[in-house]
């Protein structure tokens, strides 16, 4: 199936990035531009890839950061943490770009990141959002270069789901949870509408995507499936 994502234009808002976790919580955020410091005329910019994301500055050395230092990025509503410094027990996630992300319960974050073992299911959509660099300068409406990808149930039965709520460790490096039956049904403990509500996907796969998690967390008040 293939899918149309041109992205839609709004009023132009600055990139920013923070470097931590802990600048995330504090709203420590500063501007790309002022990491390029004038080294480059081009507007900061995302590359949304078949499965996750990749920010360019026009400058190597800000794009160096951006790839190996940088924590989180933000323009308008939209956020996307890096994943290179991620870790869920000690092993690296299926990606180390940029995925988005959304405020979960607070100063949480919740992150999906395709698992790459599922298959390529992307044929026909990689094919028409792969390599689109869109200005990062012009905040975007979650509805159009990424809406196909987070709101299409069918691809998000291939991604997983991933909780940040701790600093980086001595090593600079980020344990993250994974959210699978385990979690869900602690958290549900206390509402059994939920948990039968989370637990209806029969398949365990199916039931452990972020395509159910999201789905349910949204419905619990816990995620904005909007940002």
């Amino acid at each position: 199936m293939m899918v149309s994502c041109l992205p839609t234009m709004m009023m132009a808002q600055p990139a920013k990035y923070c470097m931590t976790y802990s600048d995330y919580k504090t709203h420590n955020w500063n501007t790309i531009e002022s990491l390029v410091d004038g080294r480059s005329e081009m507007l900061p910019q995302i590359k949304m890839d078949e499965t996750d994301y990749k920010v360019k500055s026009g400058d190597k050395a800000t794009d160096r950061i951006l790839k190996k230092e940088v924590f989180a990025i933000s323009f308008g509503k939209n956020l996307y943490v890096n994943c290179r410094n991620l870790r869920c027990n000690d092993i690296i996630l299926d990606t180390q770009q940029y995925v988005q992300a959304y405020p979960y319960a607070g100063n949480k974050l919740l992150i999906a990141v395709y698992h790459i073992n599922d298959g390529a299911f992307l044929l026909g959509f990689g094919a028409n959002v792969a390599s689109i660099f869109t200005p990062l300068g012009t905040s975007i409406a979650l509805h159009s270069a990424s809406a196909a990808l987070w709101l299409n149930r069918s691809k998000l039965n291939s991604y997983r789901c991933y909780l940040i709520d701790t600093d980086a460790n001595e090593k600079g490096r980020y344990p993250v949870t994974r959210i699978d039956d385990d979690y869900m049904t602690n958290l549900l403990s206390d509402d059994a509408h939920m948990l039968a509500r989370y637990n209806a996907v029969s398949s365990k796969r199916d039931r452990q995507s972020a395509s159910n998690v999201l789905a349910v967390l949204t419905e619990k008040g816990l995620v904005e499936a909007e940002n």
